[in-house]
C-alpha cells in the first residue's frame, strides 16, 4: 500500500496493498489478475532471510573501490594497481593486487563499465578519460573486443578470455550512446558473432559443442578448456540480439532464437559465459514467436539437475559456521562443499534481475536469489569473517581496513587438512604459485606459511574478479527496512527495449514492512505481479507496505499515460508496460 505522508497521519493504521490493489484496478479498468510464481529448486533451498542479515551498501562501497583502483596516484602497499601513459593506448591494470601490472580486458573492460554503472565519470576520472582508452581493446580486423590490446588472433576462446571481452566491450556502446564509434563497433562486433551462429549452423541446425571459433579457417577453434563447451551459446545470443537492436537485421533475430533454443535442450554451465541465457530467453519470448524454454535454462543458470554436466551451480543451503554463504556463484564441492568466485557471484544479480520485466513469474524466486546474492558478497571481501578466516587479514587490517577489496573467492572449508575454518576466503596463486617467485603452499604447511608471509601479502586479492562490483552496486539500493532491498531492473539491460523506470522488491520477512519509496517523479504505479495499477500519482517519500514474502515489480509509468491492450501487452504512453498481459485482462487509462 502507499501512504502520502503529506496528506494522511503517520499513525494510521496501515492497510496491506493488496486490498488497496483492487480498488485502483478497478478505478482503472484492469482487472486484477496476479501472477502465479514459479519455485526454481536452489532458491527453494534457500532461507527467506539469511543470517546473519548484513547487507553493505553495495552502491557507495562500488563508489570507494573504483575511486582506489582506479587512481594511479594511490597509496599503500602493492598501489596503485592501475597504470596510464600518455605515449601508449589503453591502459593497465594488475589481476591481482599482489601481482604485476598487465593489461587483462576481463580487468580493465569491466572496471570502467563498472564504475559507470556506479555513478562515476569514468570520462573524466582523476583528469584520466578511461572509456576512451578502452578503445584500444577493440580488434577492427575482426570487429569486436579482445582480452589483450593489439590482439588479432583470428581464433577467438568461448570462455573469459574471448567472447566475455566482447560482451563487456559492447556494453559501452549502451552506456554512451552518443558515441558514434562506440556503436559502430557494437554493430561489427555482432556482425562478427552473426557469422559464428552461421557458421555453426543457426538458424536452422545450430550445434554448439565447441570451444570458440576461427575466423581464419571458417571452422571451430578455441583454448583447449573443455569445461567451455558448456555454456557459452548464450553469450552469442545476447550479441546477436543486440546487433538485432541496432540494426534491426532479422535474421540476427532468428540464429538468437535458434542459438536459445539449441541452449535450453544442451544446457550447460562454466564461469560465467551462460550468465546472459535467462534474460536472452526472457526477452525472445516477449518479441512473440516460438517459445525458449526459460524454466530449463534457469535451472541450468543455477546449476541444478546433473552435477556431472553442472558442475557449477549458485550455492544454495549452504551455512557454515553460522554463516548463511548461499547466492555465489562457483564449482562445486559434492553436495555441502563449495569454491565460490567473485567475478560470477557479482555478475549474477546484474543479468538475472531484469529478467522480471520480461517475466514476471519467477521474480519471487529471483528476488529471493538476490537478497542472498548481496549479503553473501560481503564475504568475498572478508567482511564478517574473523582474521582466522581469510588469508590476508594482516595485511586488510592495514591497507583496507573498510574491507573494499575482494578474494577471489569464497570456499566451503579452508586449504588446510584438516579443514576446519567453515567458510574461508582465499583464493588460487598462494595455493597453486602462479606468482612469480612463489611456489605451491603444501596445504599441511598452510597456517603455518601463512603466519610466516602470506598473511601480511595481497596476492589472493583479485582485480580481475572484484572489478565487477559494479554489477551489483550499480542496480541495488538500500530501503529504509534492513532487508528489503530496491533493485533496478534496467541498469543493466543493456539494448532493452524502452521502459519506464522499474523496480523489483521483497519483503523476505514473516511480518509485513513498510518502506520509503524512491521515485524519479510523480507516477501512476504498476505492479507487474498484480498486473494492475495499486496506485495513482504517487510521490516520493511516500510509504509502501509490503506484506510477509511479497513481490513486487512497480513500474512507474508518467501521470496521464493512456493505456491500451496488444494482443498479449500492455502499453502506456507507447511503451510495453507489461509483455504478459493474462487472457482475462482489459485495457484501462492512468488518466
Amino acid at each position: 500500500m502507499i501512504i502520502n505522508k503529506k496528506s494522511i497521519p503517520t499513525t494510521m493504521v496501515v492497510l496491506v496493498l493488496s486490498i488497496l490493489a483492487v480498488a485502483f484496478t478497478q478505478a482503472a479498468n484492469v482487472p486484477s489478475r496476479g501472477t502465479v510464481q514459479r519455485s526454481i529448486a536452489s532458491v527453494e533451498r534457500m532461507p527467506r532471510v539469511p543470517k546473519p542479515l548484513a547487507v553493505r551498501d553495495w552502491r557507495s562501497v562500488s563508489r570507494s573501490y573504483y575511486e582506489r583502483v582506479l587512481d594511479p596516484n594511490a597509496v599503500g602497499d602493492r598501489f596503485p594497481v592501475v597504470e596510464v601513459k600518455a605515449d601508449k593506448a589503453g591502459f593497465r591494470m594488475k589481476s591481482y593486487v599482489g601481482s604485476k601490472i598487465s593489461g587483462e580486458g576481463i580487468s580493465c573492460l569491466s572496471a570502467v563499465v563498472g564504475a559507470r554503472l556506479a555513478r562515476l565519470d569514468p570520462r573524466n576520472f582523476r583528469g584520466i578519460d578511461y572509456v576512451s582508452r578502452c578503445k584500444a581493446w577493440y580488434d577492427p580486423v575482426h570487429g569486436f573486443y579482445r582480452h589483450t590490446v593489439g590482439e588479432r588472433s583470428p581464433v577467438v576462446h568461448s570462455g573469459i578470455y574471448g567472447y566475455w571481452n566482447a560482451v563487456v566491450g559492447t556494453m559501452l556502446a549502451a552506456q554512451y550512446p552518443e558515441d558514434a564509434q562506440f556503436k559502430h563497433q557494437a554493430i561489427t562486433a555482432a556482425r562478427a558473432f552473426h557469422v559464428i551462429a552461421r557458421g555453426l549452423g543457426c538458424p536452422d541446425r545450430p550445434d554448439y559443442d565447441v570451444l570458440g571459433w576461427d575466423f581464419e579457417n571458417e571452422k571451430p577453434g578455441g583454448r583447449n578448456e573443455p569445461m567451455n563447451r558448456l555454456g557459452h551459446a548464450p553469450s552469442v545470443a545476447w550479441m546477436l540480439l543486440v546487433g538485432a537492436a541496432l540494426t534491426g537485421d532479422q535474421d540476427m533475430f532468428a540464429c538468437a532464437r535458434a542459438t536459445m533454443r539449441w541452449y535450453a535442450e544442451n544446457p550447460g554451465r562454466y564461469e560465467i559465459t551462460h550468465v546472459m541465457g535467462p534474460l536472452a530467453a526472457a526477452r525472445l519470448n516477449a518479441m512473440g514467436g516460438p517459445q525458449v524454454d526459460i524454466d530449463r535454462i534457469l535451472s541450468a543458470w543455477f546449476g541444478d539437475g546433473d552435477p556431472k554436466r553442472h558442475t557449477w551451480r549458485i550455492t544454495r543451503g549452504m551455512r557454515f559456521g553460522g554463516i548463511t554463504c548461499d547466492g555465489l556463484d562457483g564449482a562445486r564441492w559434492g553436495d555441502d562443499g563449495f569454491y565460490g568466485f567473485t567475478m560470477g557471484s557479482l555478475q549474477g544479480p546484474a543479468w538475472l534481475v531484469p529478467v522480471v520485466r520480461y517475466d514476471q513469474r519467477y521474480a519471487r524466486a529471483i528476488a529471493r536469489y538476490a537478497l542472498h546474492a548481496a549479503n553473501s558478497a560481503r564475504l568475498l571481501q572478508g567482511e564478517g569473517l574473523d582474521a582466522n578466516h581469510q588469508d590476508h587479514a594482516v595485511w586488510k587490517a592495514r591497507w583496507d581496513p573498510q574491507n573494499h577489496l575482494f578474494y577471489e573467492g569464497l570456499k566451503s572449508w579452508d586449504p588446510g587438512p584438516d579443514h576446519n575454518l567453515r567458510p574461508y576466503a582465499t583464493g588460487d596463486p598462494v595455493l597453486l604459485g602462479w606468482n612469480p617467485g612463489l611456489s605451491r603452499v603444501d596445504p599441511k604447511e598452510y597456517f603455518a606459511q601463512r603466519s610466516e608471509w602470506f598473511g601480511n601479502s595481497a596476492y589472493n586479492l583479485s582485480l580481475y574478479m572484484g572489478n565487477h562490483i559494479g554489477f551489483l552496486g550499480g542496480i541495488v539500493d538500500l530501503t529504509d527496512v534492513p532487508g528489503v532491498l530496491r533493485w533496478d531492473c534496467l541498469a543493466t539491460d543493456f539494448f532493452g527495449t524502452p521502459a519506464y523506470p522499474t523496480h523489483l522488491y521483497y519483503n523476505p520477512f514473516q511480518k509485513p514492512r513498510t518502506i520509503t519509496l524512491y521515485l524519479a517523479g510523480p507516477a501512476d504505479l504498476y505492479d507487474l505481479v498484480a498486473g494492475a495499477f495499486v496506485v495513482r500519482n504517487a510521490r516520493r517519500g511516500d510509504r509502501l507496505t509490503l506484506t510477509p514474502d511479497q513481490t513486487l515489480v512497480l513500474v512507474q509509468v508518467p501521470l496521464g499515460c493512456r493505456t491500451e491492450r496488444r494482443e498479449t501487452q500492455l502499453v502506456a504512453g507507447g511503451v510495453v508496460i507489461d509483455y504478459r498481459m493474462s487472457s482475462s485482462s482489459q485495457p484501462g487509462s492512468s488518466e
